[in-house]
């Protein structure tokens, strides 16, 4: 069989990127597999295997795509608030909303254990959590408290999204995930 040549290294794995992205948003983390993005694109699982090391290369290369638009919605927030408590209640619904609008998206970049480590993973989580420790900078004591406050907030967002996701947030009584974050950066932060 004569080898395909339809796109370029780079239109391919572009392509293979965005259709692994499809495939997750339609039919969850678990659907992503190089047989099924494969099918997708038109190529073997071979040929996906010429672009990633493996499955995990791909899913870290759909998460850089979702942490580069969330950067830019940070970016949004950075830009359009003046004052750092206005900030942080705008970055954590900012992550609530991500996590409702986006839900397999969000548990493929939070919640699937990924072996995958790279220098560009490593920079597009960085432009997320970076912007963050930047804003709780402004409301710590110095440097290494900020990175470790935003840590806080950060796991305080994930648990209480993933409690809402697993149908436990409410288990005892009902309350709403943005009346939790509120009290919490109300208590934590002093807002």
């Amino acid at each position: 069989m004569a080898r395909r040549k339809d796109h370029t290294r780079e239109a391919l794995t572009a392509l293979a990127i965005q259709h692994g992205r499809d495939l997750v948003i339609a039919e969850g983390p678990s659907a992503l597999s190089a047989r099924n993005v494969a099918k997708l694109i038109g190529y073997t699982p071979g040929t996906l295997y010429n672009l990633f090391d493996n499955i995990d290369e791909l899913a870290a290369a759909i998460n850089s795509t979702s942490l580069g638009t969330f950067a830019e919605t940070l970016r949004g927030i950075l830009r359009d608030s003046a004052k750092p408590k206005k900030r942080l209640k705008k970055i954590a619904q900012a992550y609530l909303d991500f996590q409702a609008n986006e839900p397999n998206l969000w548990t493929l970049l939070f919640a699937t254990p990924i072996q995958h480590e790279s220098e560009s993973y490593r920079q597009a989580i960085h432009l997320v959590f970076d912007q963050v420790t930047e804003v709780v900078l402004e409301v710590s004591e110095n440097k290494k408290a900020a990175r470790q406050n935003a840590k806080i907030l950060w796991s305080t967002l994930h648990g209480i999204c993933l409690l809402r996701t697993s149908g436990k947030l409410d288990v005892t009584e009902s309350d709403s995930s943005e009346e939790l974050v509120s009290r919490f950066l109300n208590q934590y932060f002093k807002l």
